[in-house]
């Protein structure tokens, strides 16, 4: 074994390393840039559910409330506040408020009768943070009674808690709420990476070079590779789909035909991407280092892992910029909320918005001669 001829190919190696910019950036600058989203995300995102409280008319009803507010304020992981019945309607449906706990109007005299209902109405979307708050408010509530004194023959009455669901339901599970981030995460991560390799080597190889000089004109080449890739991606999308509704058996409300669109807009988007992107790689390996540019900061600000209103102000911007972010945000909206397309159209016209921006980048980069 010749120490010299290892050290002479080691040396060979470092120096290919050094003269290639792009796996440079890969080793060093990438890392840098998910940990530095990471930290962010991380130390400022807050995680805390919130829940408003709704008193009824009368006095006891206001002061029981304000007892509840001042127990959960800063505790148990809850921010909690006092808004008034069409306030908490209000934050629920645009998602500002995780659950309402509403107090009846004839809360007293429910109370002198010595049992009394609140109801708690869940937002529903995400079945965790639904339940953690059902299992506070009921451990908390079970002695509110206690602060009623001197009523019904000086015997604490008993407070109840009924809930109910806006969105989703008891039968929904942690898997159904994470369902539709991945099913765009995937359709998205999966057909970028493909398309791009794929169309790397018809680069490399000399296939558009050879289809240049052919009868094709260039409108036609450019059509041609953006239908046959996108053919392909979207039925990649469509089974990923069929199987988490039909194997995986997932609950869902909306339409399957909306959710179609949604992964369809996306994976164009993401098809023309790998192709725009493969314009500058010259081997598989500069293709990989796009990911960490433009898939990771999707992934980690796209609501997959924490949600995007609880993002800084500066990433929270960033976010929603980025195609994944709106297609999980109306995936989700189908699949759990039931909404229709006249509900999602903003995060439909963002995606299409997209995948029209792809497109015309791929077909800049396939009118280069780049071969």
């Amino acid at each position: 074994m010749s120490i010299r001829r290892i050290m002479t190919l080691a040396g060979r190696i470092v120096r290919q390393f050094a003269r290639d910019r792009r796996t440079m950036a890969l080793l060093f600058l990438a890392p840098l840039l998910v940990m530095t989203l990471l930290n962010f995300v991380l130390n400022s995102s807050s995680s805390s559910a919130t829940l408003d409280i709704v008193p009824g008319s009368d006095a006891l009803s206001s002061t029981l409330a304000q007892t509840l507010h001042d127990r959960l304020s800063g505790q148990h992981g809850m921010a909690a506040r006092i808004v008034t019945a069409d306030k908490a309607d209000g934050d629920l449906k645009n998602g500002d408020a995780d659950a309402a706990l509403i107090f009846p109007p004839d809360f007293a005299g429910q109370v002198r009768a010595g049992s009394a209902t609140l109801t708690l109405r869940l937002e529903g979307s995400d079945p965790n943070v639904a339940k953690q708050i059902q299992n506070i408010v009921t451990l908390l509530t079970s002695g509110l009674g206690q602060s009623a004194p001197g009523i019904a023959g000086g015997t604490a009455p008993r407070v109840a808690v009924s809930a109910t669901y806006l969105y989703g339901g008891p039968q929904f599970t942690a898997t159904d709420a994470l369902a539709p981030l991945f099913i765009g995460l995937f359709s998205f991560f999966f057909v970028f990476l493909l398309t791009s390799v794929a169309f790397l080597r018809e680069r490399s190889q000399g296939t558009i070079e050879r289809l240049l000089v052919s009868p094709l004109n260039r409108t036609e080449l450019v059509m041609g590779y953006v239908v046959g890739f996108t053919l392909f991606a979207l039925l990649q999308s469509l089974v990923i789909l069929l199987y988490v509704v039909g194997v995986l058996q997932v609950h869902f409300k909306g339409n399957l035909g909306l959710l179609f669109l949604v992964t369809s807009l996306l994976t164009i988007g993401g098809v023309n991407m790998g192709i725009f992107v493969s314009a500058f790689a010259r081997n598989e390996l500069q293709v990989i280092q796009f990911i960490p540019l433009l898939l990771v900061p999707q992934v980690l600000l796209g609501g997959l892992f924490f949600p995007v209103k609880t993002l800084p102000v500066v990433l929270y911007q960033l976010a929603n910029i980025m195609p994944l972010t709106y297609a999980n945000f109306a995936l989700k909206d189908v699949m759990i909320k039931g909404f229709g397309i006249g509900d999602i159209w903003p995060d439909l016209a963002f995606l299409a918005g997209f995948a029209v921006l792809m497109v015309l980048g791929a077909a800049f980069s396939l009118r280069q001669d780049r071969v």
